[in-house]
């Protein structure tokens, strides 16, 4: 047969494609094993090859090579030796089959909780030995999926079979609520790595319940995710989250004119959306705190949502009942977490009150809140609570670290040291601060049930202990009531104590205060009790009328044995208050003399001695006072409480005052220099 040159090559070239396709290592079952897989799961790749006529087995395995990969990039391959995954790890093997003519070569990947979620491609380039051509597997996708609700059982998050994994998720794996045959509910306080609710997914947190997410919260598409009053979302991530959730929020329970501070959760939310029916004609009731007239000014609710940290003035809807009654809330948008700085805004002495609001979705505890504020705060924190009755109590409540006291509303309890979600407050700036700072670490899974919370121990609502008293001022022809608190405390001073001491930031009808500084204080703070104290007590009230000083709270050594007298100066009079409420009648006015706190009765015989050897009497327009003792100091008082003449550094047995009065009733206060005092009320 007659060949060209052509022919040859042609011929040459076919042949050894023959050889090639045929010599090479065959594969008798290519690659399987890939699909979904959970975290801390493993997957087995395998494939089996075949004797070829290049190299053959001659009953030595290590004659084939199995050279396992991984797509990097698409259609980008590298050998899984070179290419580590943080979390993943492997495990290859190969046998031969009984007559040594079939190879089985597996791939055994293991992933932990670190593993990254997605799709990873494998393959495998098989070949014999002596330069034999390689046979390249199919490729075979391992996909990490995150543990996934079902809800195929029941809506019980805490059941195992209604989740993908066939486990709850625990601390180091996301979950990933999908639209699965029934709604998912959280009954049981959860850890989880990061949460998202797909479309269609239904999630919620029962009431009481706390869900702790280490990571992102992500609400998908129609994906609907509900935190149920008193539930509570808490993250130690502090980055963002995304897409809307709900968080419910009662009120306390309030009548139909009644308003609460409100602070949003969430950012998004609308103010006419949250209470739709409040009265925004006429008269507009949504309001935000003025800080440079310290009043609320109305806001436009139909264009303004609720501003981060922001505190809102809201009236209740205009169809609530007229009798004290719980209103639900409902907070829509993105869940708030992470480092928040707010701007507020400082004008100056008298213009630093800012109202503000808990910006997350779980409570904050307000120690914390505090100490992370030092530089930016007074550390007392205000609020309000007003029943809009014929009766005006003062709007506010105050906290420090001391303790809490109402300001004689209804529906008024102790918080306990905590600012609830939803809850707004006021704060008063420092100096020239500007801002205030909220973080993750302040706050607190917490489940009471409204914005004050009932409760009769000192010791749940602050971590400073010490002896506490806690007193009760009320106008008994009026109805207007209020509270001061005095703690004894190894880190108080008599001066003022940044985070134990609370300024009063309004005028009260009715008060009973310390003062520091010139400056009423509801709450005082002294170095450590002892029981030779005298407390000098300023009492004020707008109206005349019968008045009562009781006790609300004793703590410590004031409920054991220790003595507690309260001392009207005015009347000469040494009442032991822990036994009964104290009455009184009083002109309108302010007194600073008239009340003292005092834990002994020594002086009280001494006083009434002292008593009966004064001679008061009027001698034309002069006051003349007689004793038989040698006197120090004398002060003269009209029914308000005004100093109107007085006498120091006397040493003489009878003092002479002129007065510019006609037909008053006034208070003669005498000291005498061995310190023993008393008081006389006369007709001058």
């Amino acid at each position: 047969m007659k060949m060209n040159f052509t022919s040859v090559l042609f011929f040459v070239a076919s042949f050894f494609a023959s050889i090639a396709s045929f010599g090479q290592v065959q594969i008798n079952s290519n690659l399987t094993g890939g699909g979904d897989l959970c975290l801390n799961r493993g997957k087995t790749l395998i494939i089996s090859v075949k004797q070829g006529t290049c190299n053959p087995f001659a009953g030595d395995i290590n004659s084939v090579s199995f050279v396992w990969q991984i797509e990097t990039s698409p259609n980008v391959w590298a050998d899984i030796t070179s290419y580590p995954i943080q979390g993943i790890s492997y495990s290859a093997t190969k046998v031969f089959n009984t007559t040594q003519t079939q190879i089985t070569a597996r791939l055994i990947v293991t992933n932990d909780w670190t593993a990254p979620e997605g799709t990873h491609n494998y393959r495998v380039l098989v070949q014999g030995s002596g330069g034999c051509p390689v046979a390249t597997s199919i490729n075979q996708a391992i996909v990490l999926k995150p543990n996934t609700w079902i809800g195929g059982t029941s809506s019980n998050w805490d059941d195992a079979t209604n989740w993908s994994c066939g486990r709850v998720p625990s601390t180091t794996e996301r979950a990933v609520v999908s639209s699965g045959t029934n709604p998912c509910v959280l009954s049981v306080a959860r850890t989880v790595k990061a949460l998202e609710i797909a479309t269609g997914g239904v999630f919620s947190v029962n009431s009481g319940i706390n869900l702790t997410v280490n990571g992102p919260v992500n609400v998908i598409g129609s994906g609907d995710f509900t935190l149920k009053n008193n539930a509570n979302l808490l993250q130690a991530y502090k980055g963002v989250n995304s897409g809307n959730i709900k968080v419910e929020r009662n009120s306390s329970a309030l009548m139909r004119l009644d308003y609460t501070l409100w602070g949003s959760p969430v950012t998004g939310q609308n103010l006419l959306n949250f209470s739709p029916l409040t009265q925004t004609s006429p008269t507009n009731r949504f309001y935000i705190y003025n800080t440079n007239t310290n009043v609320y000014a109305s806001i436009n609710p139909t264009t303004n949502s609720f501003a981060l940290g922001k505190g809102y003035l809201i009236r209740m809807p205009n169809n609530h009942p007229t009798t004290a009654t719980i209103w639900k809330g409902v907070f829509t948008g993105v869940p708030n977490n992470g480092d928040i700085t707010l701007n507020l805004t400082n004008g100056g002495v008298g213009q630093r009150t800012n109202a503000i609001g808990n910006p997350y979705p779980s409570p904050v505890k307000m120690s914390n809140f505090v100490s992370g504020n030092t530089s930016n705060i007074t550390g007392t924190l205000y609020f309000w609570r007003k029943s809009n009755s014929t009766v005006t109590d003062p709007g506010y409540c105050t906290w420090t670290n001391a303790g809490f006291v109402s300001n004689g509303e209804a529906q008024v309890f102790n918080p306990n040291g905590i600012i609830r979600t939803g809850q707004g407050f006021l704060v008063e700036l420092l100096n020239n601060a500007t801002t205030v700072v909220f973080n993750n670490s302040m706050r607190i899974g917490n489940n009471a049930d409204q914005f004050f919370r009932t409760s009769s121990e000192f010791a749940q609502e602050t971590n400073l202990s010490g002896d506490k008293i806690k007193l009760n001022v009320s106008n008994l022809t009026s109805g207007y009531k209020n509270q001061m608190l005095l703690g004894y405390f190894e880190k108080a001073t008599l001066g003022v104590d940044y985070g134990i001491d609370g300024k009063s930031i309004e005028n009260h009808p009715v008060v009973l205060s310390t003062v520091i500084d010139n400056q009423e204080y509801l709450i005082q703070g002294r170095p450590s009790f002892t029981n030779d104290d005298v407390v000098s007590l300023r009492f004020k009230t707008e109206t005349a009328g019968e008045f009562g000083i009781s006790t609300e709270e004793l703590v410590g050594v004031f409920q054991g044995d220790q003595q507690v007298y309260l001392k009207d100066k005015f009347l000469n009079k040494l009442h032991d208050i822990k036994a009964s409420e104290y009455r009184f009648t009083s002109d309108a006015g302010t007194f600073d003399d008239r009340f003292e706190l005092v834990y002994q009765n020594k002086n009280i015989s001494n006083s009434n001695a002292l008593e009966n050897s004064l001679v008061i009497y009027k001698k034309n327009s002069s006051l003349v006072i007689e004793s038989t003792k040698e006197l120090s100091n004398v002060k003269v008082y009209d029914v308000r409480g005004r100093v109107l003449a007085q006498s120091n550094n006397l040493t003489s047995l009878l003092t002479v005052v002129e007065l510019n009065v006609t037909n008053e009733i006034i208070f003669v206060h005498v000291t005498t220099n061995d310190g023993v005092t008393t008081s006389k009320k006369i007709v001058f």
